[in-house]
C-alpha cells in the first residue's frame, strides 16, 4: 500500500480522531512485530491535547514503565541515544558528505580549467587559487603519466621475455 504525506490542513474532531485510530492501529500493529521479533517488551504511551492513548493497555505500560524505573539510572541510560547527540551525528555525517561532494566538485571545476588551458586559455587570465589547482591537477596527471609509463614498460619487458623464451626454445640457442 502506498504512503500518502498528509496535507497541513485544518481537520475537525471527528476527522483527527479516526486519524489517529488509523495511525495507532499502524503503529501498534509494528510495535507487536517488534515486540515478538526482538523478544521485548513494548508498551505505546501517546499524549494528546484531550487524551492519552496506552497501548496494549494501561495495566500492561504501567508495569513496563515501573520495571524500567526499577533499574539504576546507569544501566537505563547506558544505551539511550539523546535527540541532540543523534542529531549532532547527523549533522557531522552530512558535513563530511558536502566537504567530500565539495572537493569533488572543485576537482571537476580544475579538470575544465585544466582543458580550457590545454585548448589555448591565457595563463594570465587565471587567479591564484586556480593556479594553485591546476599546480595539483598538473602534478597528479604527472604521476599518472609516469604510473602509466611504468607499467607500459614492465608489460613490454614481460613481452621481450616471452619472445626470446619462444625463440630460445625454437632453434635451441639464446638470441642476442
Amino acid at each position: 500500500m502506498a504512503r500518502r504525506k498528509l496535507k497541513n490542513k485544518n481537520l475537525s474532531k471527528d476527522e483527527k480522531k479516526k486519524l489517529l485510530f488509523k495511525k495507532m492501529t499502524s503503529f501498534s500493529k509494528k510495535a507487536q512485530e517488534l515486540a515478538t521479533l526482538c523478544d521485548v517488551q513494548v508498551g505505546i504511551i501517546i499524549f494528546g491535547s484531550e487524551e492519552m492513548i496506552l497501548w496494549p493497555s494501561e495495566p500492561h505500560v504501567k508495569q513496563i514503565v515501573e520495571r524500567y524505573f526499577s533499574f539504576p539510572e546507569l544501566e537505563r541510560t547506558n544505551k539511550l541515544v539523546r535527540n541532540v547527540e543523534y542529531h549532532e551525528k547527523m549533522v557531522e555525517d552530512q558535513e563530511e558528505s558536502i566537504r567530500k561532494i565539495e572537493q569533488k566538485n572543485e576537482e571537476k571545476k580544475m579538470e575544465l580549467l585544466f582543458n580550457e588551458v590545454v585548448k589555448g586559455k591565457n595563463i594570465y587570465e587565471l587567479d591564484v587559487g586556480e593556479l594553485r589547482g591546476l599546480t595539483k591537477l598538473f602534478a597528479l596527471k604527472k604521476a599518472q603519466v609516469e604510473e602509466r609509463k611504468k607499467q607500459f614498460h614492465e608489460h613490454n619487458q614481460s613481452i621481450e621475455d616471452s619472445d626470446n623464451n619462444a625463440q630460445e626454445k625454437d632453434d635451441g640457442h639464446p638470441k642476442i
